[in-house]
Order: C-alpha cells, then sequence, then structure tokens
C-alpha cells in the first residue's frame, strides 16, 4: 500500500472531521495495529478527538481530519 504520510492537525489543535461534519481538539492519532479493540475503519491511522467544550469522544479515519478553516463551509459560500 502507498499511502501518503500524515499532514494534517496535530495532538492538541483542532481539527474538522468531514466524515462527522464536526470540530473538536485532536487526542492522538494511532496505527490501527496499535488499537486493542475493533476500530473498524478502513484506512492506516486512526484519529481520537473531544469536543472543544466537553462531551463524548469520537474516532474517524485520520484521511478525513482537515485543518478547520479548510473543511469548513465558510458564511458567504451560499452553503447552509
Amino acid at each position: 500500500m502507498n499511502e501518503q504520510p500524515y499532514k494534517g492537525p496535530q495532538p492538541g489543535q483542532e481539527a474538522y472531521d468531514a466524515a462527522a461534519e464536526r470540530t473538536g481538539i485532536l487526542q492522538a492519532i494511532c496505527d490501527v495495529d496499535e488499537l486493542a479493540f475493533d476500530h473498524r475503519m478502513p484506512g492506516p491511522l486512526v484519529a481520537f478527538l473531544r469536543p472543544q467544550r466537553g462531551g463524548q469522544e469520537w474516532m474517524t479515519d485520520s484521511r478525513n481530519l482537515q485543518f478547520p478553516n479548510e473543511g469548513r463551509p465558510h458564511p458567504d459560500s451560499g452553503d447552509e
């Protein structure tokens, strides 16, 4: 497999999850081989996120992550 190196947000930074359409704080990125549970992620890296002001944490394929300004629709873009 010829995967590109991860170049997105780093742990502690805000990240936009395009699959969940949510923004959170990136906690960690782990190789799926390091996980001790059934991750059900298609890619080789799993990202763990938490809401900035608390709430339920979630995980996503690292390929879904973007820097928030790149991922969120801009108010004047016409997307609602």
